[in-house]
C-alpha cells in the first residue's frame, strides 16, 4: 500500500518486479489514506499485507521482500553487510529530505547548497568506492549479483538527477553511473520504467 507516487514504495515495487513475483500495487488518494491509516501499525506507508496481516516500515519491508526473493545475501552475515550499505544510502536520503521539508526559503537554499557540496560528495564517494572495491564484473555494490541495495542506489541517483541538477551529478562517480545504467537496463526493470503509472 502506498500513495500514487514512487516515494518510499518504489524500491519494494522494483524488488518484486526484478524477482518476477506478482504483487498487488494498491495506491491511495489522500482521502483513501485517511480511512486506511488506522489499519497500519505505525500510521505510515508503505505498508505490506501478508496473508491479511499489515506490516510497516519501508526499510524492513524492502529487506524482507529482497531476502524472500533472491535479491539479498545468502546468509545472515551477508544480509547484515547489505543492511549497512542500505543505511549509508538512507543517511543520504535523510539529508535530502531535510532540505525538501524546510519551509524557510533562505534556509532551504543553504541546506540545498550544503547537500550538494558536502553530503552528495561524501556519501556518493563512499558508495562509489564500495562498488569499485567490490570488483564485480557487472559493477554491483555487493557480491556478484544484483541485490536490493543496487536497486535502491539507482533510485536515489535517479532522484538526484531529476530533482538535483541533471546527469552531471554522477560525473565524479563513474561506478554509480555504470550501476544505474546496468540496473535500468535489466529486462524487468526497463519494462517497468516504460510502463509504470
Amino acid at each position: 500500500y502506498y500513495f500514487q507516487s514512487k516515494g518510499r514504495a518504489e524500491l519494494v515495487r522494483w524488488i518484486f518486479i526484478q524477482a518476477g513475483v506478482p504483487y498487488e500495487d494498491i495506491r491511495f488518494t489522500q482521502e483513501e489514506w485517511k480511512e486506511f491509516k488506522p489499519k497500519t501499525p505505525f500510521g505510515a506507508m508503505p505498508a505490506l499485507d501478508i496473508d491479511g496481516k499489515i506490516y510497516g516500515g519501508s526499510g524492513p519491508i524492502a529487506r524482507y521482500v529482497a531476502e524472500q526473493h533472491g535479491l539479498a545475501g545468502s546468509n545472515p552475515v551477508e544480509n547484515f553487510e547489505l543492511a549497512t550499505i542500505n543505511d549509508v544510502i538512507d543517511d543520504l536520503v535523510i539529508r535530502m529530505m531535510i532540505q525538501y521539508y524546510e519551509k524557510d526559503e533562505k534556509k532551504k537554499e543553504e541546506l540545498r547548497k550544503e547537500f550538494n557540496e558536502t553530503h552528495v560528495p561524501k556519501y556518493f564517494g563512499i558508495l562509489n568506492k564500495r562498488i569499485t572495491d567490490n570488483g564485480s564484473s557487472e559493477g554491483w555494490i555487493f557480491g556478484q549479483k544484483v541485490t536490493y541495495v543496487d536497486l535502491y542506489l539507482t533510485l536515489i541517483a535517479d532522484m538526484l538527477i531529476t530533482f538535483g541538477g541533471g546527469a552531471q551529478v554522477l560525473e565524479p562517480f563513474p561506478a554509480i553511473a555504470k550501476l544505474k545504467a546496468t540496473v535500468e537496463a535489466l529486462t524487468n526493470i526497463a519494462k517497468w520504467i516504460q510502463e509504470r503509472p
